[in-house]
């Protein structure tokens, strides 16, 4: 027998999360650099660092539902989204 699906209509907790990122631009057309310096022969310079869910929160994006054999009752297993991620970014243009 199916389970009566107005059982189960709780809802998620709330989705909460911040992302911080920072680039910094070494190189681009209005910023030249000297015959023989290292960076001379580069056209755009780039430089990021990114973190995603800076608060290292745990979200709940769906349930699995499992149903106990023996019983028969239906729980709810979260599915979590990824915690912290950390990005560095380089961006090069010759």
């Amino acid at each position: 027998s199916y389970a009566d699906p107005y059982n189960f209509q709780n809802r998620l907790r709330d989705y909460r999360r911040a992302d911080l990122g920072i680039s910094h631009i070494f190189v681009d057309e209005n910023n030249t650099y000297p015959k023989g310096h290292w960076l001379n022969g580069i056209e755009n310079l780039n430089v990021g660092f990114e973190i995603y869910n800076l608060f290292n929160n745990q979200n709940s994006i769906t349930n699995t539902w499992v149903r106990d054999v023996d019983s028969k009752q239906q729980f709810a297993v979260p599915n979590f989204m990824t915690s912290r991620v950390l990005n560095i970014i380089v961006r090069m243009r010759f």
